[in-house]
């Protein structure tokens, strides 16, 4: 694993201010990019995250082929440090790796989409159910961000962009606070893929103001079921709440947009 030095620290000398003087703060000092092979922090590590970026956004398209050589010129690093880079997304699932062929963007169906939205709705049910079971302070923390929710859904000019981040923070908690460890982990993989795949299709749940109510509507029930300490109807409603989604998406899909 390729590692660089890092900076040479400021001068270990202290600063003496003059008696009676006012003390003048010294400028702020503004970092300047620099390549990869430069920095100070593991290579792969950096590399697969600025790839990950650039699949998000869409500058590595669906089934673009990732070249070690180019990639290595590009980020100023060695091509072990790209194989490795490489590798790290296949393991998460955004890097295929063909035989006689090399890496590639993984490509995705619609159908794949979908798939991987009845796996987050089993892995957010449990979560509820376990929360329900749990009791606590969930539900008052959970009622703060869904009354966000709704307030938002109030109106019809709300941003989706904005309304799908309280959504977020909602799942977030629940998963968080499930009690078990290794639902977060796996839960967010799973909602990487399929936004990774949503944003760059541009669909998006939450582009209607009637599909924004809805969703404060199911918010709502799941906060009252966990509030009651009813575990199978926390989970049959966590469930039905990304069913949801996927139908917000699918007919946004539908439409071409």
């Amino acid at each position: 694993m390729e590692c660089h030095a890092l900076s040479p620290a400021s001068p270990s000398e202290p600063f003496h201010r003059p008696s009676g003087s006012a003390m003048t703060a010294p400028p702020a000092l503004q970092p300047e990019a620099m390549p990869l092979g430069k920095a100070a922090r593991s290579l792969p590590d950096l590399l697969s995250e600025q790839l990950l970026a650039d699949i998000m956004a869409g500058r590595l398209p669906s089934g673009a082929r990732l070249k070690e050589v180019e990639l290595a010129r590009e980020h100023a690093v060695s091509r072990a440090t790209v194989r490795e880079a490489l590798i790290a997304l296949s393991r998460r699932g955004f890097v295929e790796r063909l035989p006689r062929f090399g890496a590639r963007v993984t490509t995705f169906a619609q159908s794949d989409v979908f798939d991987l939205f009845e796996l987050r709705a089993v892995l957010l049910g449990l979560a509820a159910r376990r929360c329900a079971e749990l009791g606590g302070e969930l539900a008052s923390r959970l009622e703060g961000i869904v009354a966000a929710m709704e307030a938002l859904a109030a109106d019809p000019g709300t941003d989706p962009q904005t309304f799908s981040e309280q959504a977020i923070r909602a799942q977030h908690l629940l998963v968080g606070e499930s009690g078990n460890r290794h639902l977060p982990e796996l839960y967010e993989h799973l909602a990487s893929m399929s936004t990774w795949r949503l944003i760059r299709g541009r669909a998006t749940s939450f582009l209607l103001a009637e599909r924004r109510q809805q969703a404060a509507g199911d918010w709502r029930a799941l906060v009252t079921a966990i509030r009651a300490g009813d575990a199978a109807a926390a989970e049959q409603q966590a469930r039905e709440l990304l069913a949801h989604s996927a139908e917000g998406v699918r007919a946004q899909l539908g439409r071409g947009e």
